[in-house]
């Protein structure tokens, strides 16, 4: 590495004509730009420059040599202005971890403005419900839900909140019954992301809070997409994010149980390897923020008719 930075040295002093416009361009002191030189003229085993007091001059050897060493130093600053541009505009692949859910619907709402205004920036979407590993799929930006952060070199950024919803089928509704109080739950089935069942804290509109161990269902699995559509087919009560089930609820595909208690809301949080950003990755953020903002978590209704209000 010293042999190329004593040739990038090289290349400029012939470009500039002297030690000391060189020593100005690269911020060196004149000796210091002489002790390159030198020490570059012993490593090679030949003068590069004869030397007056007046000007410069490039011996056969240095003729042959400048060429190289002006390739290499043009080449490095071309490297540095792609990287400035890729740093600074919005140029290249932005890579979005993200659940199937989100990727699906409010992903796509939120980020078509930025692709519009920028039509040299694409996007790939890596939609899975299980956990990526940025590094090694290159994400610039991973959008999880109820975060536990466990590696600390992951920079949260807090997005929105939405509320959770209890919800069935009128199918396993007419053949189980309406559940109607908390304690009523723990008699039905349900359907979980896991095989050791569900805790459940329940939070009353008016600030009583009710706790419930769940027994696993008949059906688990870490995919909400998968859990709500068994719970469309009828196999158990789930607790589903209200801005997924939207449509489901409006058609009667689900109903909303004990609206008047709500669950833990669904945490949304965009993760990013560094706390200094491209100027793609900043603006996805800024583009989420925006829209989340805008979307942002809206307290359940206390009644089932009025669950969008």
């Amino acid at each position: 590495m010293d042999k190329l930075n004593r040739m990038a040295v090289f290349a400029t002093v012939v470009t500039e004509g002297s030690f000391v416009a060189a020593a100005r361009r690269l911020e060196m002191t004149p000796s210091a730009v002489s002790q390159h030189m030198r020490s570059l003229e012993k490593s090679l085993g030949v003068p590069l420059l004869h030397r007056s007091t007046r000007r410069l001059a490039l011996t056969d050897a240095g003729e042959a040599f400048y060429p190289g060493c002006e390739a290499m130093l043009q080449e490095a600053q071309r490297a540095e202005q792609r990287l400035a541009e890729l740093r600074d505009t919005l140029v290249g692949e932005l890579r979005i971890a993200t659940t199937v859910g989100i990727g699906s619907g409010p992903l796509a709402e939120a980020l078509a403005p930025l692709l519009l205004a920028h039509p040299k920036l694409t996007l790939r979407i890596l939609a899975d419900d299980q956990v990526v590993d940025m590094i090694e799929q290159r994400v610039d930006i991973s959008l999880r839900v109820n975060l536990q952060l466990a590696d600390t070199n992951l920079i949260a950024h807090s997005l929105t909140a939405w509320p959770m919803v209890l919800c069935a089928a009128p199918r396993y509704l007419s053949q189980h019954g309406v559940p109607e109080t908390p304690q009523e739950l723990v008699q039905h089935r349900w359907i979980t992301g896991s095989g050791h069942g569900l805790h459940l804290d329940l939070h009353h509109h008016a600030g009583e809070t009710f706790k419930l161990r769940l027994a696993a269902g008949q059906v688990v699995s870490g995919s909400m997409n998968v859990i709500r559509a068994f719970t469309r087919n009828g196999l158990g009560i789930s607790g589903q994010p209200l801005y997924e089930i939207g449509d489901e609820l409006r058609r009667g595909e689900l109903i909303a149980l004990l609206p008047q208690w709500r669950p833990a809301p669904y945490r949304l949080h965009a993760l990013t390897l560094e706390r200094v950003l491209p100027e793609k990755t900043r603006q996805a953020l800024h583009y989420l923020r925006e829209y989340f903002r805008r979307h942002g978590e809206k307290p359940l209704a206390n009644g089932p008719d009025d669950v969008f209000n």
